[in-house]
């Protein structure tokens, strides 16, 4: 592992640690049980070794789009930040919930930059949409995620946009259309073309 990606991995998780422990203190100030999360906040620390550790590999350091990679390497101390901020919301308006409309916009936030970055990925079984069909076929591959970056962008957008009317039962298979049927089946027909001809 590189001295950069030893120090990422170092950072990102003493970050993660800082800011679990801020939400265990929050979370007691509010008459809440911190315990129950102590077990969430270890499992993320660990997710947060594993994700940069496997990010780090030169597989996908060379065929992954670098700022994709990137996030993935911060995702988990963004996340904490992003439950962080409605525990102090929470704290300081008990009367209000904001958990749920903070989630959704966070996950739009990550769908709409992910998406952004697919166009640029090359063939990896790390990041992308990992049908198993595309990673022999580099012109699917491309054409997938190039029409994945736009669902996802959608999908990301259909997200921000649900706290504002939240209708559940519109917006969630909305979601998984867009992130997932919709470029599974077009994968699946560039598939199924090529292996006809």
């Amino acid at each position: 592992m590189k001295q950069k990606d030893m120090r990422t991995l170092i950072i990102s998780t003493v970050l993660c640690g800082v800011l679990f422990g801020i939400a265990v203190v929050i979370n007691k100030l509010s008459g809440g049980n911190a315990d129950t999360y102590i077990p969430l906040y270890v499992i993320a620390a660990i997710l947060n070794a594993v994700l940069n550790l496997g990010l780090s590999s030169n597989i996908v350091m060379a065929n992954g789009a670098k700022k994709l990679v990137a996030l993935g390497k911060w995702i988990m101390p963004i996340t904490g930040l992003a439950y962080l901020i409605p525990q102090i919301y929470l704290l300081l308006f008990p009367a209000q919930s904001i958990m749920e409309t903070f989630v959704y916009i966070f996950l739009g936030i990550i769908f709409i930059i992910s998406g952004n970055y697919f166009p640029k990925n090359h063939i990896n079984p790390y990041i992308g949409l990992k049908f198993p069909w595309l990673f022999h076929d580099e012109e699917g591959w491309y054409k997938t995620h190039k029409l994945g970056s736009y669902t996802w962008v959608l999908s990301g957008a259909a997200m921000i946009l649900h706290p504002l009317h939240n209708l559940a039962y519109v917006t969630v298979p909305l979601i998984i259309l867009l992130a997932g049927v919709v470029p599974f089946i077009y994968s699946l027909i560039l598939y199924l073309q090529k292996k006809t001809n």
